[in-house]
């Protein structure tokens, strides 16, 4: 599958914003608001059915517009951004999730019996849509009104925000139809819930009622001003809700609530209505009909996209293997009807459920943290703004025994390695004060001197001043390739050979049932892989390292696509050599793809917080850089050696030393056009790894 092309080149607007560009103001104010880290992607990264127009979350992300150009300056679009991350936000601090259908059964009048349709659902909220005879429309309405409640919240809790969120609320009210254009209107229920929608965004209530022709529009704008209070909750939204679709239906000359067919008649395009309406991977027509506001040119970017709570649910079903129906089925000897039985299960599952989604969205640290990158792309010699998601993982392992093993097998060369270490000298001169020998005298202890001999007491000798050879500044990281070509078997030279087979009997003298019988020879135990060499050769540089002093870190890479590049961390910068970071060592096992440029960048950014005088990077790896859409084209080879070379370049001007080695055999085809000159080698044996990498780092930090 090639990479979708990017966007066309449009009119250069000096204000708009893009996210790529705000991504890290916009994750630090969301972790703060939140207390826990959320990402931030843009809308266009959601596939499927669910494609809303504006913003939306899932519960562990927040999806935003990639580009924002409302306003004339920069300051008002960085305000759309806040805006629209508080909004969102604001589902999950004022309890739009925790909806309880047992709940709403106490306070809500007038809820009609649950039917069969209503329990398929996966939420609570999801069930009181299924209530009616018109879930999508239903649906609408709540998001409609809870969106209002949630404004009015902002207001109180956010009073900062007040202007940006006036001024957004206002530019949105613009794009909408006049209230001429309403009274002439001949569908009257897109009219009546089109007034509803401009109240939400602030539209006067007189001048909205003065276009109402049904009498309908007042009780629905009613039920919306309660909203308004400062104690509203989401049964407020819901009951709300209630009275506008009841509203509607008045409106469409119905005394009983609008079904199927009568939404069939709200618009003229209700089977091919706007995109993400419908929960993904459902065929329900009652989801096909909603209310078509495409007719309305110029309508800007709203803000106030449809939350889904479903979904949330439906990717943390997806996540276990086990069904959640089958561990909470009653057990045996349950003699009550089948449909309590179902009823029951379906209230545990309800519950289960809720508490994954508050774990997903509330647990600090229950998801890795993802950072934009751009790209070079070579074809149009220009850098893909944002183009690459990279997420950075934590790796943990459980083999607190990986060390032990790699001393074992490699006693001599561990040995040689440190011997080798020691006789690297510090780069840096570190002053020396109060020495009896030295280049400088120490003014203050010649004053000492002179004062203690007038004084008539014993001098010190110790008034020179010196500089030692003794101060080394360097932080190094350790990029290792962990895809999946590391799987590959290299063969082990201390490995004993295999015993020799058994020679077949004579001519003559075969005998079936005896030579059938003959022990096969036993199968030699788990091949070493390239990666295990590359682990262990990371692990005997880690312990002369740790003896020589020197900061440095330990990464993997892998990845498949440019949304999800991995960066998994064994060692940081900051952290000893421990039984946890031996295991986190272990624990790197080949993955997917490998798609270099981003990783280099990450590590990139990481040397950049470090204030050692001298940088290097070291990168490990098997073959050239390759992914499903690294370039237009998949079989586009040039295309990742050439956004590789590019990061390569950034750390040559960001004063990092480079340095690639690679174990392909036809590591010299590409490397000589990825790497700058004298900053590569080639190995053709695995097991020269360690010491290659030894003599890479001496020759680096000397």
């Amino acid at each position: 599958m090639s990479a979708p092309a990017p966007p066309p080149a449009a009119v250069v607007n000096d204000s708009a914003l893009e996210l790529a560009d705000v991504q890290r103001l916009l994750s630090l104010f969301t972790q703060g608001l939140s207390g826990h880290y959320l990402h931030l992607r843009p809308t266009d990264s959601l596939t499927g059915s669910f494609r809303p127009d504006g913003v939306t979350t899932d519960g562990t992300a927040i999806y935003l517009p990639a580009r924002v150009e409302q306003f004339d300056t920069a300051r008002h679009n960085l305000g759309v951004y806040r805006i629209s991350v508080l909004h969102q936000l604001g589902f999950y601090e004022n309890g739009s999730f925790e909806f309880s259908m047992a709940t709403a059964r106490d306070c809500l009048e007038g809820l009609p019996a649950e039917t069969a349709g209503a329990l398929d659902r996966p939420t609570d909220l999801e069930r009181f849509f299924g209530l009616w005879g018109a879930p999508a429309l239903m649906r609408r309405i709540f998001m409609t009104l809870e969106d209002l409640r949630i404004d009015e919240a902002m207001r109180t809790r956010y009073p900062g925000a007040l202007a940006d969120l006036d001024r957004v609320l206002a530019h949105a009210l613009a794009g909408r139809p006049d209230a001429d254009t309403l009274a002439a209107q001949a569908n009257r229920v897109n009219a009546l819930f089109e007034c509803l929608v401009q109240f939400t965004l602030g539209a006067p209530r007189q001048a909205l009622l003065a276009a109402d022709r049904s009498g309908q529009l007042g009780p629905m704008l009613d039920a919306a001003q309660r909203l308004r209070h400062a104690d509203a909750s989401v049964y407020d939204s819901a009951r709300a809700a209630m009275h506008c679709l009841q509203a509607l239906a008045r409106a469409a000359q119905d005394e009983r609530l609008i079904d199927v067919e009568d939404v069939k008649t709200l618009s003229e395009k209700a089977a091919d209505g706007p995109p993400g309406h419908g929960p993904p991977g459902d065929n329900a027509a009652d989801d096909d009909f909603a209310l078509d506001d495409a007719d309305f040119d110029g309508e800007p970017v709203d803000f106030r996209g449809e939350v889904r709570p479903e979904l949330v649910q439906r990717q943390l079903r997806a996540g276990h293997t086990g069904s959640l129906l089958d561990a909470l089925a009653p057990a045996e000897g349950d003699k009550s009807s089948e449909a309590d039985k179902a009823r029951a299960r379906l209230e545990r599952e309800l519950q289960g459920d809720r508490a994954l989604l508050r774990r997903a969205f509330g647990e600090p640290g229950g998801e890795a943290r993802s950072y934009l990158y751009d790209e070079w792309d070579y074809h149009r010699q220009d850098y893909l703004k944002g183009w690459c998601r990279l997420f950075e993982h934590r790796l943990r392992g459980d083999d607190f025994g990986f060390i032990e093993d790699v001393r074992q097998r490699h006693a001599e060369l561990a040995s040689q390695v440190k011997r080798q270490f020691k006789f690297i000298k510090p780069e840096s001169y570190q002053r020396v004060r109060r020495v009896s020998d030295g280049e400088e005298l120490e003014l203050d202890g010649i004053i000492e001197a002179m004062i203690d001999r007038r004084a008539g007491h014993a001098t010190d000798e110790h008034v020179y001043r010196r500089r030692d050879r003794a101060l080394r500044e360097v932080a190094a990281v350790f990029l290792l390739d962990m895809s999946a070509s590391t799987d590959f078997p290299v063969p082990d030279p201390k490995a004993p050979p295999p015993p020799p087979k058994p020679a077949p009997p004579p001519d003559g003298e075969f005998v079936y049932a005896f030579w059938n019988d003959v022990e096969e020879a036993e199968e030699p135990g788990p091949k070493r892989r390239v990666i295990d060499v590359a682990k262990e050769s990371l692990a005997l540089m880690s312990e002369a390292l740790e003896t020589l002093g020197d900061a440095f870190a330990i990464y993997g890479f892998s990845g498949y696509g440019r949304q999800d590049v991995e960066f998994h961390v064994a060692k940081e910068f900051n952290e000893r050599l421990s039984s946890r970071s031996w295991a986190a060592m272990a624990a790197m096992q080949p993955r997917r793809s490998t798609r270099m440029g981003p990783a280099i960048r990450h590590a990139l950014a990481k040397l950049d917080r470090e204030g050692a005088r001298m940088k290097v990077l070291i990168v490990v790896s098997d073959g050239y850089p390759q992914d499903c859409d690294y370039g237009p084209d998949r079989n586009d080879d040039e295309y990742g050696i050439q956004d590789t070379a590019a990061a390569l370049r950034e750390a040559e001007r960001k004063g990092v030393q480079t340095f690639c080695v690679t174990i392909d055999p036809a590591g010299y085809d590409y490397l000589r056009r990825m790497c700058p000159d004298e900053r590569y080698l080639v190995i053709d044996e695995v097991a020269d790894l360690p010491k290659a990498l030894s003599k890479v780092y001496r020759a680096l930090t000397a």
